[in-house]
């Protein structure tokens, strides 16, 4: 059998897989905070996205916690989602490199805006390479989702198993960093929206997104594994979409209006280098 086709039969065995797993999740969990399994961390391919339907319903007061900010900080998050990400295929040079291992679980992503917070130097490592980014006060918050694209998903439980939230800060290569990432050969991707594998360029690095804690204002705490994998988004050419889709998550259900594809996200590394001065706003 052909590699792509073994990757893809992975595809939807896994999805399978998954769901025997959430008919089991329903039965057995007694509160969204539970513990649960985290899967490997997928890369993502992120579309725009612009308003459609009623929108989610942020809880105010929420706190994020992450590395850059482990005190946590409370932001305003807007209730109309930015991006929606699918967890992708991904082929270098005709080659299967990943798979989804947790195919049900997207991303969906709200714009915040935070206090004031300072600014890091951080050296990432990926599948692309590696190089020294600095980052400044975050922008989106993106929540584990279910997605469907005939109606609204009504899934028994608020979001998929095995994926967490994160805070994604703007990026740019340092000043007088000599590192580049580069893709080490010609980047295909195959999301659920595409029949088969599409040829992006990719650009230079946009979004580092941290894995983060929640806590909502009555205490209730959604954990996150705070020394995980991050995901590095690069500007990609556009692959096909779909539109709309359907989104569930803990903060509500909507339809979600896709325009073009943005970011392709590879999970990552990193290690602070220097927390800079407070940046200018």
């Amino acid at each position: 059998m052909h590699r792509l086709q073994r990757a893809l039969l992975a595809f939807a065995t896994s999805i399978g897989a998954l769901a025997l797993a959430v008919s089991g999740l329903a039965l057995t969990t007694a509160s969204p905070a539970s513990a649960q399994v985290t899967q490997p961390l997928d890369h993502f391919l992120c579309s725009t996205t612009t308003p459609t339907g009623p929108p989610f319903m942020p809880v105010p007061g929420t706190m994020l916690i992450d590395q850059f900010a482990p005190n946590g900080f409370v932001p305003a998050v807007a209730p109309t989602p930015v991006l929606h990400c699918n967890p992708t295929v991904k082929l270098i040079n005709g080659q299967v490199v990943s798979v989804p291992q947790n195919p049900q679980a997207h991303l969906l992503c709200l714009p915040l805006k935070a206090p004031k917070q300072l600014s890091f130097t951080v050296a990432v490592e990926n599948q692309f390479g590696q190089g020294t980014l600095t980052a400044k006060t975050p922008k989106d918050l993106c929540l584990p989702s279910w997605k469907t694209l005939t109606g609204p998903p009504n899934m028994p439980v608020p979001q998929p198993p095995g994926l967490f939230h994160f805070t994604c800060y703007p990026v740019k290569y340092a000043p007088g960093s000599t590192a580049r990432f580069a893709a080490p050969g010609q980047v295909s991707v195959q999301d659920e929206f595409a029949t088969a594998p599409v040829n992006i360029k990719v650009g230079s690095p946009k979004l580092l997104c941290l894995p983060t804690t929640k806590i909502l204002p009555t205490g209730l705490v959604y954990p996150a594994d705070l020394s995980g994998l991050h995901l590095l988004c690069f500007s990609v050419s556009r692959t096909p979409v779909i539109s709309p889709v359907f989104d569930q998550n803990q903060f509500g259900q909507a339809p979600v209006n896709i325009v073009k594809t943005k970011y392709l996200c590879l999970p990552s590394t990193k290690q602070v280098l220097t927390p800079a001065k407070h940046h200018k706003r």
